[in-house]
């Protein structure tokens, strides 16, 4: 139940669409609305199909946790699966699928969501479920104990079924060093056996109320409909004082290398992550170092993809992300997974002299390339209401407002060459934890020898 991030969507097709017109400036065309009660509420109509996506999106989430709650979001949000008191035990989940619906929640750093998509004849029901739960949450200890321990078996299994899993969670505290971010969102294991029923109840009664909440619909709704279903379900849950503490991350420059080899790890893989200030406060345009994530390992077009793994052949993958959407410091990654007669230290350097190769060979109709692609990809998200709730939701749970979620395109094609470069001097000088996952009892291979041939060097081949 635990999503970190939105999958990214690409539809290649589309592009042409771009290169004739611009992006608009209203990307999902959504209405906004406040109820009496201070819920936010946001519409995107989509007529196509006579479906739904419903999504509540709770401002809380790990980070809100004190120490010695850690893991408590997470199962506060099974728990919120149990009864009220109005819809016993087991019948939640009984009446959804009754009612055809597919419903799921998860749980991040910043944010709770509980989310279904139904056919648009169930959106009053569902609204009623929710807006119940949101007020009336009935916890014993019986389903207590039962759901921690569920949740205890999920993040066994979760670890254990990730080889890798040991090494992210050491990697990310590292990175984020005291702060909340660093952990995992479930918490570790004596976290969660460490929780109570009364920790929970509290939690829920401080965090859990509609001025907290951000109603997301998407699908065959008109936006008055809307806001008048959302009055009368969720309008009539009381509001609550709210306190929500800024996030506990310091931006102090470090650096930081990680090597692990662990059983079950099949190749080598190299990442590098620059911890960079909150979105608010990155220097520079933040659509820049968006672009220039796209611009260097955005999939099978970018620079880097094309330099090492298809000219080069030196890497089987590569990729470059940058996650911003938080309410703390922003994360700008790059990551390699070398050919199998590449070291990892060998690795890196070639990745780095490709980066550089990169940014010295961007030019502006390479920079509109990217950016059209980008735009390309948004329109896909645009007519999938499931994707365009998940978008909005996120966003707007963040700190960001409709404004900026509609001009999203926009802002992008605004990026220029100059815009790009200052970012990337940014991300360079970033504070910088460097990580090597290695298969158990792994020896690398022997580095390739530089040999001269007339006046030029070339690799010899082993």
């Amino acid at each position: 139940m635990i999503r970190q991030q939105m999958n990214k969507l690409v539809l290649g097709a589309l592009l042409v669409v771009f290169l004739i017109q611009p992006a608009a400036a209203d990307l999902f065309k959504a209405t906004e609305f406040t109820l009496s009660n201070g819920m936010r509420g946001v519409v995107v109509e989509n007529h196509k199909a006579p479906i739904i996506k419903h999504m509540v999106w709770y401002q809380v989430g790990a980070v809100d946790e004190t120490p010695e709650q850690f893991g408590l979001a997470h199962l506060l949000e099974h728990l919120m699966f149990r009864g009220t008191t109005r819809v016993e035990n087991g019948e939640f989940n009984r009446i959804i699928n009754e009612l055809g619906a597919e419903s799921n929640a998860f749980t991040g750093y910043d944010v709770t969501a509980y989310h279904q998509f139904a056919d648009i004849k169930q959106l009053e029901a569902l609204m009623a479920l929710e807006a119940d739960r949101m007020q009336n949450l009935n916890l014993t200890q019986q389903d207590f104990d039962s759901e921690q321990k569920i949740v205890f078996q999920e993040r066994k299994q979760v670890v254990e079924n990730n080889p890798a899993a040991a090494f992210n969670e050491r990697f990310s505290m590292m990175l984020h060093g005291n702060s909340r971010y660093g952990r995992p969102i479930g918490g570790f294991d004596a976290d969660i056996k460490g929780l109570t029923l009364a920790q929970a109840q509290q939690f829920y009664r401080q965090f859990y109320a509609p001025n907290n909440a951000i109603l997301v619909l998407s699908g065959d709704i008109d936006a008055p409909t809307a806001q008048q279903l959302a009055e009368k379900y969720y309008g009539i849950v009381s509001p609550k004082n709210i306190t929500r503490a800024e996030p506990d991350e310091k931006f102090t420059p470090f650096a930081a290398d990680l090597t692990m080899a662990l059983p079950n790890i099949q190749a080598p893989k190299i990442i590098d992550k620059y911890l960079l200030p909150n979105y608010r406060q990155l220097s520079g345009n933040v659509y820049a170092y968006a672009v220039l994530a796209e611009y260097l390992g955005g999939g099978e077009t970018s620079a880097l993809y094309r330099d090492l793994v298809l000219e080069q052949k030196v890497a089987v993958g590569v990729s470059v992300d940058f996650h911003f959407v938080t309410r703390g410091n922003s994360v700008f990654s790059v990551s390699m997974l070398p050919a199998e007669d590449i070291s990892p230290v060998e690795a890196r350097e070639l990745l780095y002299a490709a980066v550089t190769k990169a940014m010295s060979g961007l030019t502006t109709e390479k920079l509109k390339q990217t950016q059209r692609k980008m735009t390309a990809d948004l329109v896909y998200v645009n007519d999938n209401p499931e994707d365009a709730a998940y978008w909005i939701g996120t966003m707007l749970s963040n700190g960001f407002n409709l404004s900026d979620i509609e001009n999203y395109a926009a802002n992008i094609e605004k990026i220029n060459l100059k815009d790009v470069q200052a970012a990337y001097r940014a991300v360079m000088q970033a504070s910088k934890t460097s990580g090597t996952l290695l298969p158990e009892n792994y020896q690398a291979p022997a580095p390739r020898q530089t040999v001269s041939n007339g006046g030029k060097n070339e690799q010899k081949t082993r």
